[in-house]
């Protein structure tokens, strides 16, 4: 059996383009600029002459053939939802939640797709993003912090375009508690140094003195 959430989700995928085009919106362009950037090549929908089964399918950039979906990287396949969404069926004022949108990308990419977020946000879309990302949150908070600029002082910045002002912006930290069991949920707000406050810098900073002992012990083997 599936839920009624899935069951909805496979539903839309299914008909998505048959539900209409956002042309006259900015959503598609955002679509467009996530395969240009992040996809290199495209997304788009086949359908058979005979049932009119959609099949998915992506091109790569300088590709004359494409292949199914099923068939690409899992990084084209977890942000292909996505570009089809922004192209058919996600207006301004909507909501759109994405799971931990860094899934299989590369922190360079994980960085640009922030940015693409941002610019939804800009376009009137409530996102909501949950991410275990220190890429994401360090450049959300390089984006909120940008807006303190004005536009003309943004220039040569990486995502300037993209500022998202303090009060367009709320990021909740889900800190897990063992007793009783469950999660406390904070807001964190940016601190002095102009990021969101998170355990992730935390890792970074355990994982450095980690190769700092290892390397200082290899040196005295020596």
């Amino acid at each position: 059996m599936l839920s009624g959430v899935l069951a909805d989700f496979l539903q839309q995928i299914i008909e998505v383009d048959r539900m209409g085009s956002a042309d006259d919106q900015p959503l598609p362009e955002i679509g467009a600029r996530i395969e240009k950037t992040i996809l290199d090549g495209s997304v788009y929908i086949e359908r058979s002459d005979l049932i009119g089964f959609p099949q998915f399918m992506y091109r790569p950039k300088g590709w004359r053939k494409a292949l199914r979906l099923t068939n690409a990287s899992s990084m084209v396949s977890e942000l292909a939802p996505v570009v089809l969404y922004l192209r058919h069926l996600v207006r301004p004022g909507d909501v759109l939640i994405i799971e931990e949108p860094e899934s299989s990308l590369h922190p360079a990419m994980q960085v640009e797709l922030t940015r693409q977020l941002a610019a939804l946000v800009r376009a009137g879309v409530r996102v909501i993003v949950t991410t275990h990302s220190e890429w994401v949150l360090e450049e959300l908070s390089n984006l909120v912090l940008a807006s303190g600029l004005p536009e003309a002082r943004r220039s040569g910045i990486g995502g300037g375009e993209f500022a998202l002002r303090p009060e367009d912006v709320g990021a909740w930290w889900f800190q897990q508690k063992k007793r009783p069991k469950g999660s406390v949920v904070e807001e964190i707000h940016l601190d002095k140094s102009g990021l969101y406050s998170s355990t992730f810098a935390k890792v970074s900073a355990s994982t450095y003195n980690d190769w700092v002992r290892i390397s200082d012990r290899i040196g005295e083997g020596e």
